[in-house]
């Protein structure tokens, strides 16, 4: 069983809500509850159902932090990754995840992040040794590369889950530590789609097949894809923990797989405007006396790229946590609401994208304070008691024997970068 444990019993009470007769005292963030009707529902006259959704009370997350603070952190973390040669690396994203970490409120409290960035730093070197291997395994030969994936497609699952344990566990909020737990049959059916979609494209890569083969196997891997996606986040959400409290998520296939249409949409248009700029551009420069394309040949692609994903990108991502939030509910009457605005993404990438790359990089920071703000300030806690006023206690640590807490501390890495 993979799972955190935390290091207090109960999560203090807030003080009792304001009489009936007054207006409640709300913390920043807070959303007023919709007085005639529920968020997502038409008007019109309201059922019993609707009545009791509308009376729900509704808390936004918040986030505090200023592009000037996390400039100083990031900077930092730059010359320090660079002076140790990417030791420092580790202690770095621990300094970064616990700064945004306190920087996200609900309810007026801040979240925290206890990672310790030793391990941190050994889940990056196991990721990195399994990387270089697996990347020259079928150059050494066939049979060591069915060996190398052997090993990934059996330790593959428990290092993704093990990374899920480590950034729960070490995540909390009012003094209390999230949690995640599955067992090993359930790691490795949540990761098998993934795997196999994984499988196809490596295959076809190293193999280098014929285009019959290699059309078939990207149509394969375009229609496992959204599959594979929704079951990791069914995966990451039905098995995450808040004390005592269970979350749950209701996979939809249906919707993912309307995700990655979009997605898809958005990449074609994406794509004919790259195409159209590069057009426009060669066909300037052929009405230039004297003027190289050697150059602009090496830039357009890169400018082509990111026309793409200024166009993709905020599609994709606020479609993706409407959709995994919305779906996502915790024991206990808690759910989730979520909205971002896709236009709003569109117009942050394009101008402060604009402005890190007139800076060479050092606006960056700048950028990813703006995005974080939009990406957390749109979740909203939906919950029958002011959250506020909810009392929740540490699961009871269950006894283990000294293999079972040894594979699961060999597991609790931290192998993303």
């Amino acid at each position: 069983m993979i799972e955190s444990t935390t290091e207090l019993t109960l999560v203090p009470k807030a003080p009792p809500a304001a009489p009936a007769t007054s207006a409640p005292a709300r913390g920043p963030g807070s959303v007023s509850p919709a007085p005639a009707r529920p968020v997502g529902r038409s008007s019109g006259a309201a059922s019993a159902p609707d009545a009791l959704a509308a009376q729900r009370h509704a808390q936004r997350l918040e986030f505090t932090g200023t592009g000037g603070d996390y400039f100083r952190v990031w900077i930092v973390n730059a010359l320090l990754t660079l002076a140790t040669l990417g030791v420092y690396s580790a202690w770095a994203k621990r300094r970064k995840a616990r700064w945004f970490a306190r920087h996200t409120l609900l309810a007026g409290e801040p979240f925290d992040f206890h990672g310790d960035p030793r391990r941190i730093l050994a889940g990056r070197v196991i990721a990195l040794i399994l990387l270089i291997a697996y990347g020259h395994a079928f150059d050494w030969s066939a049979v060591a590369g069915f060996a190398m994936l052997a090993v990934l497609y059996a330790a593959g699952p428990m290092l993704f889950a093990g990374a899920q344990r480590f950034k729960l566990g070490n995540t909390s909020w009012r003094g209390l530590r999230f949690g995640f737990q599955a067992n090993a049959v359930t790691v490795y059916a949540s990761c098998l789609p993934l795997l196999v979609a994984w499988t196809l494209a490596s295959l076809v890569a190293g193999w280098g097949s014929n285009p019959l083969v290699d059309g078939l196997a990207a149509l394969a891997l375009f229609l496992l894809l959204p599959l594979a996606h929704g079951r990791l986040k069914r995966f990451q959400h039905r098995h995450a923990r808040y004390g005592t409290l269970a979350f749950d998520f209701q996979l939809s296939v249906d919707a993912f797989y309307g995700l990655y249409v979009r997605l898809g949409l958005a990449l074609i248009v994406g794509g004919v405007v790259a195409a159209l700029l590069g057009f426009g551009v060669s066909a300037a420069l052929k009405l230039v006396p004297g003027a190289e394309e050697g150059p602009v040949s090496t830039v357009l692609p890169l400018m082509a790229l990111a026309v793409v994903w200024t166009f993709a990108w905020p599609v994709y991502v606020a479609r993706l946590q409407h959709l995994t939030w919305t779906r996502t509910h915790l024991s206990g009457g808690i759910g989730f609401a979520y909205a971002i605005s896709e236009f709003a993404l569109f117009k942050t990438l394009l101008t402060h994208g604009l402005l890190t790359l007139l800076t060479l990089g050092l606006y960056w920071p700048f950028l990813a304070v703006r995005i974080a703000k939009m990406r957390i300030e749109g979740l909203v806690v939906l919950s029958d008691t002011p959250i506020g006023e909810l009392v929740v206690t540490a699961p009871q640590r269950r006894g283990r024997g000294a293999i079972g807490d040894g594979a699961a501390e060999a597991f609790g890495l931290d192998i993303g970068w």
